[in-house]
């Protein structure tokens, strides 16, 4: 595709995230445009739609990805369909760019890598704190040599939430959301510590884990109380392939002992300090550097890190557009889906941990 032509995207899916970040982030880009909606709920698609400025609004997914004037797709639907959706699209020979996680399972998430590669269709994953100037930041004071060989990597991400949803949704089963919050947001803390430490550290190799699911019923639409099946906690003792240590806590089942709100905090340790960044929309952004018997000191990030605007959504839907134009990804920025086929395998090898009470080993590549 020309530089100059127009990167003309369907979003599939009418979920809350397409009208917060899908859409305005790609027809914030010049050369994005946002020229189809498609839902299973057309009603729910077409007040989007209207609110939005979307032209075309369907719940005819076959027609629309076999339109020869849709150039992308991006998918913010239920866990379940980002397989089917992806696929459907990448057989049409569109370009995807899929929220997370990725898929169901390490499985999912392979078919769909290798139908991305085998197409040469760009595929990019929406792992959204590559796009916030604190961990980019501690990924470039890392590789710099800045604390050292790093040998500690913590992540916490907690908060003391699993009770308030009490009306049953696509999320209370395992069959559509999978694994819950450690999908949710297990997803990104895995891709962090590859996108922060890999290029110096390698990918996480291995893992021991804790889940945990509270016993509990919300209230389904006859009235009648339906299980939920999705994991409220995940605890990980996790090793990379050049041996840096590290543990990752993601829950909605435990409250947060971090006062640097967002949704989580990253530490990386080496032997001439540490530094820290909290994970957030690119709205509120945190970043420390400890320095051996020193105290914690503030990093001077950019105006725009702190000034309220979710700048890491424009930044995420504005590179896949560039991808897109250039026909691949930044791989200094973005992540693929074999980034996120990674943290799928990472996923998978929480949840067989937590059962088997071993280290489970993780897949670093197709």
């Amino acid at each position: 595709m020309a530089k100059s032509d127009k990167v003309r995207v369907a979003v599939l899916g009418a979920a809350a995230f397409s009208e917060v970040a899908h859409i305005p982030g790609v027809n914030a880009h010049p050369q994005g445009e946002v020229v189809a909606l498609y839902s299973r709920d057309l009603a729910r698609a077409q007040e989007m739609a209207g609110r939005t400025n979307v032209p075309l609004v369907t719940d005819d997914l076959e027609a629309l990805l076999a339109r020869d004037d849709i150039d992308a797709v991006t998918v913010p639907s239920t866990n379940l369909n980002h397989y089917l959706y992806t696929v459907a699209a990448l057989k049409a020979g569109k370009h995807v760019f899929c929220e997370k996680p990725m898929a169901l399972n390490a499985e999912q998430a392979a078919k769909m890598t290798r139908a991305a590669q085998e197409r040469g269709l760009v595929n990019q994953m929406s792992f959204i704190f590559r796009y916030t100037l604190c961990v980019r930041e501690m990924r470039r004071l890392i590789a710099a040599g800045a604390i050292g060989t790093p040998h500690y990597v913590t992540i916490e991400q907690q908060g003391y939430s699993w009770f308030r949803q009490q009306q049953q949704t696509w999320r209370t089963f395992a069959g559509e959301h999978g694994a819950g919050q450690l999908g949710e947001m297990g997803s990104h803390c895995f891709d962090t510590v590859n996108f922060v430490c890999g290029h110096t550290s390698g990918y996480i190799a291995e893992l021991a884990a804790i889940t945990h699911l509270i016993p509990r019923t919300v209230e389904g639409p006859d009235g009648q109380p339906q299980p939920v099946e999705t994991l409220d906690l995940a605890s990980c003792l996790i090793r990379t392939q050049k041996g840096l240590g590290g543990e990752i806590i993601t829950s909605r089942a435990t409250p947060s002992h971090s006062q640097l709100g967002g949704m989580g905090v990253v530490v990386v340790t080496g032997e001439k300090g540490a530094l820290l960044a909290n994970l957030t929309r690119g709205n509120a952004e945190v970043m420390q550097r400890l320095e051996p018997g020193k105290s914690w000191e503030p990093v001077t990030l950019p105006p725009e890190a702190t000034d309220g605007t979710p700048h890491a959504i424009y930044r995420m839907l504005g590179s896949f557009v560039d991808s897109v134009l250039r026909g691949g990804v930044d791989p200094d920025q973005d992540a693929d889906f074999e980034a996120g086929y990674r943290t799928q395998s990472a996923i998978d090898a929480t949840i067989a941990g937590g059962a088997s009470h071993r280290w489970e080993p993780v897949a670093t590549a197709i």
